[in-house]
């Protein structure tokens, strides 16, 4: 039987209108799946940059302007708050001693060893036992999380630090010189970094901590554009 001249133009419009109808909708699922894809990404907004090469040594592979500039009131520094009964060097007030105007310190940013100077504090996380239990890594991790948080800090993702990469700094300046104060070498794939950014300040953050043990922390400050 031969089809008429209007059906075959009928369906041929129905056969166009379907192919048209699944490729918007291919459109739309990419579209749609790559803006998902780039709001998860920037919900960890100090992953490398597109297309860059990082320069080992350097902080390239952090792109510091990506983060928000947190409008929290830091208070006075080195602006943590640790939970009751655990403190700085067992001391419940900050101690002058531990503070410097400018120093250096090298902090774990996605696998590399970045150096940074500053304003710092450098002190052990200690636990005060007499309440018969014993330091908690955990308890302790999550309470600095939440306080860095509350100042419109992030955290890094944490990229372990290979032996190769310790190396190439040197124990000179990570051990003698101090400057890898927040960084142990038997604890190199767990370091958490932490960055606050204001309109005035970059805040880096850094902590390992031992279960049951205790830990170090560095914060350091830099006014933004030295």
């Amino acid at each position: 039987m031969i089809k008429s001249p209007n059906r075959i133009i009928k369906t041929s419009v129905l056969l166009c209108c379907i192919a048209l109808l699944f490729s918007c909708k291919g459109e739309s699922s990419n579209h749609y799946g790559s803006a998902v894809a780039d709001s998860i990404a920037n919900v960890d907004s100090v992953k490398p940059e597109a297309g860059q090469n990082p320069i080992p040594g350097t902080d390239s592979i952090f792109n510091t302007n990506s983060v928000p500039v947190s409008e929290k009131d830091l208070g006075k520094f080195p602006y943590l708050k640790l939970p009751e009964s655990y403190t700085f060097n067992y001391e419940k007030e900050i101690s002058l001693s531990n503070i410097k105007d400018i120093d250096k310190e090298y902090f774990a940013v996605y696998g590399k060893l970045i150096p940074k100077e500053g304003k710092t504090f450098k002190a052990t996380l200690e636990k005060n036992r007499t309440d018969g239990k014993r330091f908690n890594s955990l308890e302790l991790q999550r309470s600095i999380d939440k306080s860095i948080a509350d100042l419109g800090g992030i955290k890094l993702k944490t990229v372990p630090i290979t032996n190769k990469e310790w190396d190439r700094v040197g124990q000179k300046d990570l051990i003698e010189k101090k400057y890898g104060y927040s960084i142990s070498l038997n604890s190199l794939d767990d370091i958490q970094t932490y960055f606050i950014r204001t309109k005035t300040e970059e805040v880096w953050i850094q902590v390992y901590l031992l279960n049951e043990e205790s830990g170090n922390i560095t914060v350091l400050v830099k006014e933004v554009g030295q």
